[in-house]
């Protein structure tokens, strides 16, 4: 369950800074009661929805917070502009999904920095159900990669360790939900400035995009598009946003070969297809057709032997088809083991590699649906009717340019139009799509943020 932050739990931390107000802590203490009884009843998603529509009357404490956070970013921004001069500058990426890592090309501007010095700190996500299987997993992996790494999470005690230890200037978020409390915004606001770059591309009408108890505490707020960083200030009056374009695409920038380890057959004569689902059955936006469409997906693989696959589920996938029983854990295992004849199973974070090497996607994924749109290749997008969220006018004009999917019927004759009758009708209307969005900056996403904090930091 996502440990949801209280107003009473972000002026227990202003405090230190020397804040106090009794009226204040009274309001707060109503809250927090509030928060408490919906934690106990409310759905997950139910609660992130209802962050964002608190009364004006208790709204009052928000202000306070902000305002004094905001006052904290402001001193810390004057500290590290004098600092910047004969120090370099601590920059802090905290992790606790190696799936979800999409730093890395910033990381590594920071790197090469003489101005900076940058961290990966490994945390604890609070929804995992393996804590040790999962934390050493996403620690192997960065210590496998060519980069500073160290705990932030003791896996022995159980405790999620205080990031001031760590002495960090600015701090990067990796997501907006599963951290521990003392690891939150309004602790680390107050010795740090806070960042975050969204790990997916938001594609829907939701709330998601700017909560309350994190996008407006934030010091600065990464957005993908012009178009995000308008309808974040037309919805929720947010101030504090940058339009720096997706760290996802900054893949497409790069100039090296692509790994192309991932597919059975490498051979040029097969089409690669990627294949990957979505695991939002009963919840959130309920986007997720495996139900419908994964053992259809699997016969379609054994129809044509001119293919070659590879399964890219999402992250929590398993533990989603298994708990809403749309499998037992044998029947998905069983599931995997059937796709070895055709392709392969991937389960890594970085899929560029993947995208960039394959033929076509099948997925109802909504953030791959952005991801893969550079490549310009056809993407089959499995849909269903009972969908909780619409796309939002920016996905709704990724999304038509790719082929409906609404059955299995519809599937099977258009994949064998356009991937193996080779009639991808729909080319000329991505094409023009992705002129017109622009997506692609003239620089990478991660330049334009590394040079965003160096103008804020005034370093030359």
């Amino acid at each position: 369950m996502y440990e949801l932050r209280t107003v009473d739990d972000i002026l227990k931390g202003i405090k230190k800074a020397g804040e106090r107000d009794n009226f204040l802590q009274k309001l707060c203490k109503n809250i927090c009661q509030f928060f408490i009884r919906r934690r106990k009843n409310a759905e997950k998603v139910r609660m992130f929805e209802k962050i964002n529509h608190i009364p004006w009357t208790k709204r009052l404490s928000f202000i306070k917070a902000r305002k004094t956070i905001d006052n904290l970013y402001a001193q810390h921004l004057r500290d590290l502009q004098k600092a910047a001069r004969h120090r370099k500058i601590r920059v802090i990426f905290l992790v606790n999904e190696a799936s979800k890592w999409h730093c890395g090309s910033l990381y590594d501007l920071f790197e090469n920095s003489n101005n900076f010095k940058p961290l990966i700190l490994v945390t604890k996500r609070i929804t995992c159900r393996d804590t040790t299987e999962e934390f050493n997993a996403t620690l192997s992996f960065f210590k496998n990669a060519d980069v500073h790494v160290e705990c932030a999470y003791n896996n022995t005690s159980n405790k999620f360790l205080d990031l001031k230890i760590f002495s960090p200037d600015i701090v990067f978020y990796e997501q907006p939900w599963d951290m521990g409390r003392v690891q939150s915004i309004d602790r680390v606001a107050i010795f740090a400035l806070t960042c975050y770059t969204p790990y997916c591309f938001h594609m829907l009408q939701s709330e998601y995009d700017y909560l309350e108890l994190f996008h407006r505490f934030l010091w600065k707020y990464f957005v993908e598009s012009p178009w995000h960083l308008k309808s974040y200030k037309n919805r929720f009056r947010a101030d504090n946003c940058i339009s720096s374009g997706s760290l996802h695409f900054d893949k497409y920038f790069l100039k090296k070969v692509p790994h192309v380890g991932f597919w059975k057959d490498t051979s040029l004569s097969k089409k690669r297809i990627i294949y990957a689902p979505h695991f939002t059955f009963t919840t959130q936006h309920r986007v997720a057709t495996f139900p419908q469409n994964g053992q259809f997906i699997l016969n379609l693989a054994s129809m044509y032997p001119q293919t070659t696959w590879v399964i890219r589920p999402h992250p929590s996938f398993d533990q989603h088809v298994v708990a809403d029983g749309i499998m037992t854990q044998q029947e998905l295992d069983e599931y995997y083991t059937a796709w070895e004849k055709y392709g392969t199973l991937v389960r890594e974070g970085d899929c560029f590699d993947l995208f960039k090497t394959s033929d076509c996607l099948i997925t109802d994924c909504i953030s791959f649906l952005a991801d893969y749109f550079p490549s310009g290749k056809p993407v089959f997008h499995l849909r269903r009717n009972d969908q909780t969220r619409e796309f939002n006018d920016f996905g709704k004009d990724i999304i038509g340019t790719y082929y409906q999917i609404h059955s299995n019927a519809e599937l099977e004759k258009l994949f064998s139009r356009v991937m193996v009758d080779g009639d991808d009708f729909m080319a000329p209307q991505r094409l023009n799509q992705m002129e017109k969005l622009k997506l692609m900056f003239d620089e990478s996403a991660s330049k334009r943020v590394f040079n965003h904090l160096r103008r804020e930091l005034k370093i030359p």
